[in-house]
């Protein structure tokens, strides 16, 4: 028997006594392997939420700020959602493609066409005219209203107040044209600039006022027939024909308008609210006369006249005629009224924006 107990002690059945359990064998615990496919519920309420919101926002407001706190918060939540495996694999690398896509495109946005956020405090301070109190003081200059405006509107080019020509009109009659220039122009921002910084000073937002004053019209034409008062006075009524065009469509209408102009420091400037004196004038049975800008004085010999010396056509009154694309000004060539007739002045044409004295053929 001895022999073959030791003949049978390594049978299969030998190790029985050493398992658990009453005898079941119980094979060796595993380490278990990291789940993936976590949920954070907060995660999810951002990536498929919130951020697509805030990019879309951004598009449309086009703020560089917003842009770049989409891309901060999206290489933030893409970070957590593959360190903590949230969502299955095929979803965090869907979401990884669209967010990639989406973030290329708002680098692109900061780089190229975003804007910054607009100064909140800064219009705050102009509702309250506290700013322009502070602009628009005792010792107003053009340059001032100017500032102002390019304030308003950074991407608009704001025409330069032009200096002064000789000429037999008055320098308030001169501010007007330019500013009438400006309206037929459709130049809004070189029109504000021709305003009084006092009416300029009391708007909200000047631009809106100019702009419910003139309207969708546009002038055609138009003529000063009269004025009050002398250059030596702070403040005139001048009397203006204007031919608007209302832009309805129909034949543009004669108006007359009663312009006040005053004078700040020396210049000339309009008082927008005037121009709500226009009164139409009535047709008659008598031919309606044709008004035009071409001045009726008997021009200064001595008055100074511009061309652009490379290739122009024209002649002007001011060296920066608002006609003149802005690189050719201030217009480098000029010569005197009286040289008008020599060879290399006798095809230079008057210019119908500023107006110029005609030749006396």
């Amino acid at each position: 028997m001895s022999d073959n107990r030791k003949k049978y002690s390594s049978s299969p059945l030998y190790g029985m006594r050493h398992t658990r359990g009453g005898g079941y064998y119980v094979p060796p615990e595993r380490p278990q392997r990291r789940r993936d496919g976590n949920t954070s519920v907060p995660l999810q309420i951002m990536m498929t939420l919130l951020l697509p919101i805030l990019f879309i926002v951004a598009l449309i407001l086009g703020y560089r700020e917003l842009h770049l706190a989409f891309l901060i918060l999206s290489a933030i939540a893409l970070i957590i959602m593959w360190a903590a495996r949230i969502f299955l694999h095929q979803a965090r690398s869907t979401l990884s493609l669209i967010y990639a896509a989406t973030m290329v495109v708002s680098l692109i946005a900061v780089l190229a066409f975003s804007k910054p956020l607009p100064n909140t405090e800064q219009q705050a301070t102009n509702k309250t005219g506290t700013d322009l109190s502070a602009l628009f003081g005792r010792d107003t200059t053009p340059q001032d209203v100017r500032d102002y405006a390019s304030a308003q509107n950074p991407n608009a080019i704001v025409t330069a107040a032009p200096t002064a020509t000789p000429n037999s009109r008055s320098e308030a009659q001169q501010q007007l044209e330019l500013f009438m220039n400006s309206w037929m122009s459709l130049d809004y921002d070189a029109m504000l600039s021709y305003c009084s910084p006092a009416w300029v000073n009391a708007q909200e937002n000047p631009q809106h006022s100019i702009f419910k004053i003139r309207g969708t019209s546009t002038p055609v034409d138009f003529e000063v027939t009269a004025a009050s008062g002398t250059e030596a006075d702070d403040s005139r009524t001048l009397t203006m024909i204007a031919s608007i065009d209302k832009g309805t469509g129909k034949a543009p209408q004669n108006y007359r308008y009663e312009v006040l102009m005053l004078r700040i420091n020396g210049t000339w400037y309009v008082d927008p609210a005037s121009l709500s004196s226009a009164t139409e004038i009535k047709e008659t049975s008598t031919p309606r006369p044709e008004y035009t800008i071409m001045p009726t004085y008997t021009p200064d010999m001595n008055m100074v006249l511009y061309y652009n010396p490379d290739g122009g056509s024209y002649y002007h009154a001011n060296d920066r005629c608002t006609k003149i694309d802005q690189k050719y000004l201030p217009l480098k060539g000029s010569f005197l009224y009286s040289q008008l007739g020599e060879d290399r002045y006798k095809n230079l044409k008057p210019c119908d924006r500023c107006n110029p004295p005609g030749r006396n053929d």
